[in-house]
């Protein structure tokens, strides 16, 4: 019978305790990092290799723990917790709001205090044992400076993206004796969901971080705040449910039963270790997670009423007061704190865009707006919509205010309006070799964005000819880059119905699946439309060869990829927009970006000896030098930008260097932009040359 299983489980869990002391260290460097949904052993594990003190400081926890339990009262008191939230975020979804966090936080309560409806569906053998740590979790009105606070603080930064330990040395938490301090983000490293700290480690680590979607959506938080509170998952201090080896680790904990651990789902009649397991244990990864036991409510209440990592002092009187969390306290009202988004707004001239205020901390009654070259140049609502005429990149400030104070804030380049006739004038072939590429300083309508997250962004790579590149290795899953041509002029385009571009890229492994997609915008930036999308193998262009090192092309991998803009021709607010989502791949590699002109078909030479062109500028002669693997015959051709062939010529080439001189005068070659190739048995390679006059 599942109920004999269960009673039976007290004699062999109370064997097995003095096993857990013993494993106590193995449990928690043993962590794997294949996380499933919680991280905190994983970056657990990490800490304790690095500071062996934690180790000595978790012992001395679990004996005052033990002796804790073997003299607490029948019931406990109502205690209170101050909690702050950091909101890290780049004005994304993940910018949650003070509603989303509240309902995260009630939920908490209703956890900690044993008030979830889920509890009428517990499964009869545990109804006994539910737990109510009688814990009551408030946001902060006092700040530690003592200035009001909302108890949420906002911070733009790239630490949002695959965040690890690595944000919290960045952006500082508040004393974690007076605080818990929670930290959400857009994702996390190893893709978990969230992750804590046991106590005892480093004050700078001591806290909660979790993903923005698992604040207020199910029990994730309070999963995380039981590892704060020195619980561990009831099969042990892991990341691997399912193990039968886990029915030799414990938890500690009296009445959990132990476990091989539950992996997403919510088998109620399931029996692990001899025993009816606890499926609907907050500790464990099922689907359907109510409960704490009061084995584990006595562990969270020893953790604090102990000095370890000063669990003790968070719900102290004295500590109430100075955070605005006791009982009675009269929140006085915050003055808002002004915010506009940082990202720079891209619209064509004559058109309008409306603007968000993103303040926060107190309700605002007076918004007071100033817009340089808009109209009009002046708001006194929320969220204005203003129209810019002329060319230029314009700054924006923002002054909020209510009963109890101001706050003010001016992002000094904020709007950009381009010049739709000046920028990329087609047709024009953006090979990366000219000068100032990609950002022109003393041209800000040449210049072209880039959108960087993560440890790895598009850069120029110079190992022969120049492109651009993005080590997607160096960057965790999910992580976006981007890189944004400035406007498109198709004025002195006949029928411009495709933009070219070449690509190289390898896969590390099978399951590499970084992503490319190309955008179009057609009103200078503000939307964006898929014209290209490929990944993983279909990005692939070195024949399918795996490549764990710094992947480069050789001359015989690059590909000529081409998107469709026959719908957008007419426009002269044309941009394209190159993003990347780094998955576990290797180095991809963008060039000749060719806008109105022919495409560049043949072979892409990395090798900077391989063909070169000289004088380029040129006014009346021009000479080849390109090397070749054997002797063979060799055409050389120069085509206009529009694909016209002005020339074409074969010589015969010799094994190494060769050095072949054309001559031309005025009256054969008009002064502009021409393409000159030369094309072997082993491909083309193509060359820009200007001619002057």
């Amino acid at each position: 019978m599942v109920v004999t299983l269960y009673k039976n489980y007290y004699k062999r869990k109370k064997m097995k305790q003095k096993l857990l002391l013993g494993l106590l260290c193995l449990a928690f460097l043993g962590a794997s990092a294949q996380t499933k949904r919680c991280a905190t052993p994983y970056f657990d594990s990490i800490e304790v290799a690095r500071n062996p003190e934690i180790l000595k400081n978790r012992l001395l926890l679990e004996e005052f723990t033990q002796q804790f339990i073997q003299n607490k009262d029948n019931a406990y008191d109502t205690i209170i917790i101050p909690v702050v939230f950091h909101v890290l975020h780049k004005y994304g979804n993940e910018r949650i709001s003070m509603e989303e966090i509240e309902r995260g936080l009630e939920q908490i309560n209703i956890d900690f205090r044993a008030d979830n409806v889920e509890l009428n569906n517990i499964v009869n053998d545990f109804k006994e044992i539910i737990g109510n740590a009688s814990i009551v979790f408030k946001l902060a009105k006092l700040a530690p400076d003592g200035n009001c606070t909302s108890g949420v603080m906002y911070y733009e930064t790239d630490l949002t993206y695959q965040a690890s330990n690595t944000l919290k040395y960045t952006i500082t938490n508040w004393d974690p004796q007076s605080y818990l301090n929670i930290w959400t983000v857009s994702s996390i490293e190893g893709s978990a969901a969230a992750w804590s700290h046991y106590p005892g480690v480093d004050p700078a680590l001591d806290g909660v971080v979790s993903i923005y979607t698992y604040v207020d959506n199910g029990h994730t938080l309070s999963h995380e705040i039981g590892h704060y509170l020195n619980l561990a998952h009831p099969w042990g201090s892991t990341n691997e449910p399912g193990l039968q080896s886990n029915c030799d680790i414990d938890d500690n904990v009296e009445d959990t039963p132990n476990t091989i651990g539950v992996d997403q789902h919510c088998n109620l009649g399931m029996v692990s270790c001899g025993f009816l397991t606890n499926v609907q244990n907050f500790m464990d990864y099922s689907t359907c997670e109510s409960m704490f036991t009061e084995g584990q409510v006595d562990r969270m209440r020893a953790a604090l009423n102990s000095l370890v990592s000063g669990r003790k002092y968070l719900w102290s009187d004295e500590n109430l007061v100075q955070t605005g969390t006791n009982e009675g306290y009269v929140d006085p009202g915050c003055a808002p704190i002004a915010d506009i988004e940082s990202d720079i707004y891209d619209i064509c001239p004559g058109t309008s865009y409306q603007f968000t205020d993103f303040s926060y901390g107190s309700e605002i009654t007076n918004w007071d707006w100033a817009f340089e070259g808009g109209e009009p140049s002046s708001s006194i609502i929320s969220a204005p919509e203003i129209t810019y005429h002329q060319p230029g990149l314009y700054p924006v400030s923002l002054t909020v205010s209510n009963e109890n104070g101001t706050s003010s804030i001016t992002r000094e380049k904020l709007v950009f309006v381009p010049d739709t006739l000046a920028g990329i004038v087609a047709p024009k072939l953006c090979d990366m070799e000219e000068a100032g590429f990609p950002e022109y300083v003393d041209d800000i309508f040449k210049s072209w964005s880039f959108i960087e997250n993560g440890n790895a962004h598009w850069a120029k790579y110079t190992n022969g000819n120049t492109s651009l590149r993005i080590k997607n290795q160096s960057n965790g899953a999910g992580t976006v880059n981007s890189f944004i041509t400035s406007n498109i002029n198709f004025n002195e385009v006949t029928n411009p119905d495709y933009i070219y571009f070449d690509i190289a890229y390898a896969q590390r492994n099978s399951s590499s699946a970084d992503e490319l997609k190309v955008f179009v915008s057609p009103d200078c930036g503000k939307k964006w439309i898929v014209k290209y999308i490929k990944g993983g193998k279909s990005l692939v262009t070195n024949g399918d060869v795996y490549v764990t090192s710094t992947y480069e092309p050789t001359a015989t991998e690059w590909r000529t990829e081409k998107i469709d803009i026959k719908n957008y021709k007419e426009k002269n607010h044309l941009r394209l927009k190159f993003q990347v989502e780094s998955n576990g791949g290797n180095c991809l590699y963008v060039d000749n970006i060719n806008i109105g002109g022919i495409p560049l078909i043949g072979i892409k030479e990395t090798q900077p000896d391989m063909f070169h062109v000289f004088p380029n500028p040129t006014h009346e002669k021009i000479t080849l030098n390109f090397s070749l693997s054997a002797k063979q015959p060799v055409t050389i051709k120069i085509h206009t930008l529009y694909g016209g062939e002005i020339y074409s010529q074969m010589v015969e080439g010799t094994n190494g260097s060769n050095i072949k001189e054309l001559l031309f005068d005025n009256r054969e070659l008009a002064a502009g932009i021409y393409l000159i190739s030369i094309i072997t048995q082993e491909g083309q390679m193509t060359r820009r040359m200007i001619v002057t006059h």
